[in-house]
């Protein structure tokens, strides 16, 4: 009976992780560049016979991943606004270190360094994107290419350096849209052939919250389940210990 409390409570708490992060990804839903976070519950074989043979269950193996899938694009009008469509990340200089995101809604400097809203660094091919004469500039000025050419009066001020990664699971968040890797991880630049970038577009979240809200639903019903089902077993030992008392 013991063991029927433990099995239940084992199986309640993917449950709770999984609510937790869809709840997380309800609210990332209109944040700009956003990926989803995904949970999978994976019981192997000989997990199936370790939890058969054993009086208590430690809890059932999860896996959690991010959904890299692309998001819809919104139009702007920005002309420092940005959205890959296909691979490739922008990359960005944090204090922490070098960071890869699909958030493209970039700015501006005083100096006229091209910086993300925090202020951090965008970095071309050659090092931090700087344009030229800024107090005599304008955005329309700027005109950037489906490569990620930066042109003023047809000249060129650098190249959008766009990440690419052949294995996504090196990626680990940091923050809502931002990822960060290992050290030494292999990182490549983004094939001109596998992505177009869009001047005066964001990438939305790739959150569907009717699918996300659905799915919490259902979770919370069966969570809602499970504790009645520990409830009714623990009144059970209950009862059964009175009548040992007698």
């Amino acid at each position: 009976m013991i063991k029927g409390i433990y099995t239940t409570g084992s199986g309640m708490l993917p449950q709770m992780l999984r609510i937790e992060i869809i709840g997380n990804n309800l609210a990332n839903m209109n944040t700009v560049g956003f990926k989803k976070d995904q949970l999978f519950t994976e019981i192997l074989k000989k997990e199936q016979k370790s939890l058969a043979s054993t009086n208590g269950v430690q809890g059932l193996p999860t896996i959690e991943s991010i959904d890299f899938s692309e998001g819809s694009f919104q139009q702007t009008g920005n002309t420092l606004d940005f959205a890959i469509s296909g691979d490739g990340f922008f990359t960005i200089e944090t204090p922490q270190g070098i960071r890869y995101t699909r958030n493209g809604s970039f700015t501006l400097s005083l100096d006229g360094a091209l910086v993300t809203k925090e202020g951090y660094p965008v970095l071309g091919t050659e090092g931090k994107i700087q344009l030229p004469d800024i107090q005599k500039l304008s955005q329309g000025d700027i005109n950037v290419n489906e490569t990620g050419e930066i042109t003023i009066d047809k000249r060129q001020f650098g190249k959008f350096q766009l990440a690419a990664f052949d294995d996504m699971t090196v990626l680990k968040k940091d923050g809502s849209t931002n990822f960060r890797v290992e050290d030494g991880t292999k990182v490549r630049l983004a094939s001109e052939s596998n992505y177009k970038l869009h001047q005066g577009f964001l990438e939305e979240s790739n959150v569907e919250g009717l699918d996300e809200m659905v799915v919490m639903i259902e979770l919370s019903r069966n969570f809602e389940s499970g504790q009645k089902s520990m409830q009714a077993q623990d009144e059970t030992i209950e009862r059964l210990l009175d009548l040992g008392r007698v």
